[in-house]
């Protein structure tokens, strides 16, 4: 393994195109900032009045497919076969699976997105702005965006994957993806793709960076009096990325595992800490009406749109999060897959997204819910701060106002550094992958490959945060969204058929590689 791991280099036809195009695009914010952000902003409502339908539909069939799997004979299929034992704990697996999906959005916009909601509620939602209504569905609203839909994404086309290379014994790439669906290779398919992932990756990745670097800069003003500087940004870019870049390096079984159990206790600590010393009672009750709405509105929550209407919430809300969940769709199943080996499909899927949703929905009832009540209760002007301050001061205004505030906010501090660096750690892995041929997936890609994308996203987190360029990263994902859909439709229509397959398999899959063809065969008992 060590000799033939020692061979595989980085493709530069793979790596190079989508790199220089992010950097372009960074740049251009620098030279045009004006420009730039116009012609993203136009292009977000553009791609939503048009395509967010396409989107909110799509994230609401990935939810009943992870139904359908989780009910469904397709569910009994075992992931290696029938004698397959599992690599990692049930703690392990939670764990990484809980942190590396988080990355700093969840601890940004938990306290931040249901306060927007409040002030300014979609015009389909029917409820008054700053109204006991607007409250509900604000807290209800947020809880759905960050839950099922989300993971649901991430987990079902993650199927495909995990058959392939631990029932087929393919490579962990989008050439066995492509030759399995087509019976042949496509090689300008197969780098089209992995062009795409490395370009829509790499800059989503980047942007969560650099707003965990406003947050941390906000943090550090809030409890240290500190400036908002490109200086501490570079700082505290430096700490970041030695962080994750060093866990990559050491491979998912050492860096990684050990990174999302401190960060799993950061956050359980944060949540019973917060449950305790903020308003209880008014946490619980909120909390509890909101989940209520959240299961009575499912369809609302998932594809409210504008017609009739000029309203723009959704294309500032639920399309923009739907299309950046979509952007991850085919590499999180390439990380998740990983995890996979020795557990059914059912056991893959209600895992995958009932636990992790199950922390976010009691993540936002717990935050949400104290500057919820902040907010209501007149004791802070959240929505006054969020427009004179900025979201990310304000979120350390909330935390301050707990007992030991000051403490409480350097654990939140150390706790965005662990968070982000469990999603960057393993996308670093997984990005290197694909600028690999022929990845095995129970193999480490080269060192040099995931120093090199772990640079790449601290460079353009750190230039676009410090000069204002980042912008036009975000307004560019709605757009690669729907062209990322396209592989994760692939994905979806392969699932399928692997798992029809499978599951006419006396052994419940265990399939063996023939050849180059690599073609489903039952083995004789």
């Amino acid at each position: 393994m060590d000799s033939k791991l020692a061979e595989k280099k980085v493709n530069k036809g793979i790596f190079l195109p989508p790199v220089i195009a992010l950097i372009g695009i960074v740049v251009a914010g620098i030279i045009w900032p004006k420009s730039l952000a116009g012609f993203m902003s136009n292009l977000l409502y553009f791609m939503s009045d048009n395509f967010g339908w396409y989107l909110n539909l799509l994230a609401l069939l990935l939810l009943i497919l992870s139904l359908v799997f989780i009910i469904g004979k397709y569910g009994d299929i075992r992931i290696g076969g029938k004698d397959a034992k599992p690599a990692y704990t049930t703690f392990q697996w939670i764990s990484m699976t809980i942190c590396g999906g988080i990355g700093t959005g969840l601890l940004f916009w938990a306290m931040g997105e249901p306060i927007y909601h409040y002030a300014t509620p979609p015009a389909g939602a029917g409820v008054e702005a700053f109204s006991r209504g607007s409250a509900i569905f604000a807290v209800s609203q947020a809880m759905w965006d960050w839950s099922f839909v989300q993971y649901a994404i991430y987990t079902v086309p993650a199927i495909i994957w995990a058959i392939l290379v631990y029932n087929k014994k393919m490579p962990l790439s989008y050439d066995s993806l492509i030759r399995y669906l087509f019976k042949r290779d496509i090689p300008w398919l197969s780098k089209l793709f992995r062009i795409l992932t490395v370009f829509c990756i790499c800059g989503c990745v980047s942007n969560s960076m650099g707003a965990g670097l406003l947050q941390i800069g906000g943090g550090l003003n809030a409890v240290f009096g500190l400036p908002q500087n490109s200086v501490v940004w570079l700082i505290v870019a430096v700490i970041i990325g030695a962080t994750f870049i060093l866990s990559c390096l050491s491979g998912i079984g050492n860096g990684l595992k050990k990174l999302s159990a401190i960060c799993v206790y950061c956050f359980i600590g944060l949540l019973i800490y917060t449950l305790i010393t903020g308003n209880t009672s008014f946490i619980g009750k909120i909390s509890c009406e909101s989940i209520g709405s959240m299961l009575d509105h499912i369809g609302l929550h998932t594809t409210v749109m504008n017609s009739m209407s000029t309203d723009t919430w959704c294309a500032d809300w639920i399309v923009q999060y739907f299309a950046s969940f979509i952007v991850y769709m085919p590499v999180f199943g390439m990380f998740f897959c990983r995890m996979s080996k020795g557990r059914t499909v059912r056991q893959f899927v209600l895992l995958n997204v009932l636990v992790p949703s199950t922390f976010c929905i009691i993540w936002i009832g717990i935050f949400g819910g104290q500057a919820m009540y902040l907010q209501t209760s007149g004791k802070m002007d959240i929505w006054t701060l969020v427009n004179t301050l900025g979201m990310q001061t304000t979120v350390f205004q909330i935390i301050n106002s707990l007992p030991l505030g000051k403490i409480i906010c350097l654990v939140f501090l150390v706790t965005i550094v662990f968070s982000f660096s469990t999603l960057a750690d393993p996308m670093s892995s997984v990005l290197a992958s694909v600028c690999v041929d022929g990845q095995e997936v129970d193999a480490e890609p080269p060192k040099k490959a995931k120093l090199a994308i772990g640079l790449v996203i601290c460079a353009v987190a750190y230039i676009g945060i410090s000069t204002g360029g980042i912008t036009s990263i975000k307004g560019l994902f709605t757009f690669v969204g729907v062209i990322m859909s396209v592989p994760g439709l692939f994905a979806l229509v392969a699932t399928f058929r692997a798992c029809k397959q499978c599951s006419a398999e006396k052994n419940s899959g265990l399939i063996e590689k023939d050849g180059d063809t690599a073609e489903l065969k039952p083995i004789e008992d």
